[in-house]
């Protein structure tokens, strides 16, 4: 059955769960050329990037001109300030109910209720003492966060949240932020996604800016046809050094790097060279003010690699994301570093072309060391693997309890395991020579499109004509894991309040609470029902937050104003960083 790509809350996303690995050579998406990939202007100055510069010292060696070096940093600050955006996206919806928006309600898997649409249906072994709703420090959460409680001093939970229900107009909005876009619509020049507007401010200095691992043709429910052109998610929004850079495997971007490592004999080379031969009249125009921030970046860039042995230098790339060690770390198998397809509603298989996420985590840490990207997206390989939808009739097999599905095991995998290390090996890095570690100047935000209900209405279906035959069977059959708009997110970083949770679900509404403009709860909602008090109004100025807030959070926390940046019209979270954000 094939569903509307808006929203579909309780029909079942039907996925063939045979997962083929396929080797990194078996499989290729269209990769772009290497001209095409680098979106050179060829004959402009203007147009340079630093890759162009850092080829052409790669091909002849870097030139001597202490006027020109002076100028240069003169000109630019872009290395003065670093910043790393990490999105570390779970796809298919986690169940927020038992990670970062948890409610504590009856298990009526086993306790069944006289009322159905008021039973609340839990994983068979909920109250056990790994399977309830815990505290650690500020943090209240559900079971399936358990394993990343160590993390909790570093982060800011947001557990007032609210979406829509359809994956992907919600997975575009976790790109695109809150305004009236469609999907199938073109992407406008003024748009941008929340990697790509940071990436226009920071990306500058880095040889590939900013990476991703997510494929927005995977949606299974997605027609290839409609979504031609700049539809849907479109790469190139903004300026060339904010575009989309689609990661791939290590493999992949072991030979893209290596590519941009070959002798430069072509056009670029030859615009390179006019421009050093023409250095200190070049750099002090305006117009040349990107190029030169380009190559200030790029003689950084190469005096690394000259003096520390790090970069695009042929061997050390050869050997990039190889280190025994870190994959160690990171758990990576050879199977992991595979492709996988899957099948969504009878659709022809559809894949990410990515790595496992530990891969993705690994890749992304290897490129922050070297100094070569700052923006990453990373996202779970199997397509839907967290789209745990599941009916009335499956909670019980032969009268006895089984419960709905538990989602611990996928967390493990592709969230805490990976993020621990990420997180470990971030702290333990020196940024350059500042004496503060990589993890003090990153954001990391923890998010999915939406969560899964632990429950069903059946109202709806009791009001039919039809015979009580048809009424039970609908009522067996009907999703109660489905997509649902309450959710949570959490923010990880140098620049977050740390050990910090903003806004609650009621447990007997089900729903977010409204939070005031400083994070607190709206007083005039209980706090634990999430009921409206009785003679209590809602106050005009709480809120509910949803992705369009987390996409400006994310670009506040990193110093950006997101005023402007793409279309989005949701302020950010003040109460999220550490001072002024």
């Amino acid at each position: 059955m094939t569903h509307s790509t808006s929203s579909h809350t309780s029909a079942t996303c039907q996925i063939d769960d045979r997962i083929a690995g396929a080797s990194i050579e078996a499989v290729r998406p269209p990769w772009p050329s290497r001209r095409n990939f680098l979106r050179r202007t060829l004959g402009s100055i203007a147009g340079l990037t630093c890759a162009d510069f850092l080829t052409h010292f790669q091909a002849y060696g870097m030139p001597y001109d202490s006027r020109a070096t002076q100028l240069a940093t003169e000109a630019t600050n872009a290395n003065a300030d670093p910043h790393f955006l990490v999105y570390w996206y779970l796809e298919g919806g986690w169940c927020g109910y038992d990670m970062f928006n948890p409610v504590n309600t009856e298990n009526n898997v086993v306790k069944r209720l006289e009322c159905i649409s008021d039973e609340r249906y839990r994983v068979l072994k909920w109250g056990q003492d790994d399977y309830t709703i815990k505290t650690n420090g500020n943090i209240r959460y559900g079971y399936l966060a358990e394993p990343g409680k160590d993390l909790f001093g570093d982060m800011a939970v947001l557990s007032s949240m609210h979406t829509g229900s359809g994956h992907s107009r919600e997975r575009l909005k976790v790109h695109m932020g809150n305004y009236g876009f469609k999907q199938t619509e073109e992407r406008q020049d003024d748009e941008r996604s929340v990697m790509q507007a940071f990436a226009e401010v920071y990306g500058q200095p880095y040889v590939l800016p900013s990476l991703s691992w997510h494929w927005w043709l995977s949606d299974g429910e997605l027609n290839e046809v409609q979504y031609t052109g700049r539809r849907g998610y479109y790469h190139a929004l903004g300026p060339v050094h904010a575009h989309t850079i689609y990661a791939g495997t290590p493999e992949k971007l072991r030979k893209t790097l290596l590519s941009m490592e070959e002798t430069a004999g072509d056009a670029v080379a030859r615009t390179v060279d006019k421009f050093l031969q023409n250095a200190n009249s070049e750099i002090l125009k305006d117009e040349n003010l990107n190029a030169v921030r380009s190559y200030q970046s790029a003689r950084n860039i190469y005096q690394q690699i000259v003096n520390q042995g790090r970069g695009l230098e042929r061997s050390q790339l050869q050997q990039l994301f190889k280190d025994p060690a870190l994959r160690e770390r990171f758990g990576v198998t050879t199977k992991d570093e595979l492709i996988t397809y899957r099948s969504v509603n009878g659709n022809k298989a559809r894949s990410k072309f990515a790595p496992n996420v530990n891969v993705q985590a690994m890749m992304s840490y290897e490129m922050m060391r070297a100094g070569l990207s700052c923006a990453f997206f990373i996202e779970s390989r199997d397509v839907r693997r967290f789209d745990s939808h599941n009916t009335r009739k499956n909670l019980w097999k032969q009268d006895k309890p089984v419960g709905n599905k538990d989602q611990t095991d996928m967390m493990h995998d592709d969230l805490w395991n990976p993020l621990h290390a990420f997180v470990e090996r971030l702290k333990q890095t020196e940024y350059g020579t500042t004496g503060s570690s990589l993890f003090d100047h990153t954001n990391i935000v923890l998010t999915s499109e939406f969560g899964r209900s632990i429950h069903g209405d059946v109202e709806g279906i009791l009001s039919k004509k039809s015979n009580q035959a048809a009424k039970d069977n609908e009522i067996a059959g009907q999703d109660i894991s489905a997509h649902w708009q309450v959710t949570s997110c959490a923010f990880l970083g140098g620049k977050v309040k740390g050990d910090a949770q903003y806004g609650r679900i009621g447990e007997r509404t089900l729903m977010a609470i409204p939070i005031m403009p400083d994070g607190q709860l709206d007083p005039a909602f209980d706090p634990v029902s999430g009921e409206l008090k009785p003679d209590c109004t809602r106050s005009a100025e709480s809120f509910i937050p949803n992705h369009g807030d987390v996409y400006s959070t994310a670009l506040a926390l990193s110093g950006i104003n997101p005023a402007g940046r793409g279309l989005n019209d949701r302020p950010a979270l003040p109460f999220i960083g550490i001072g002024k954000a």
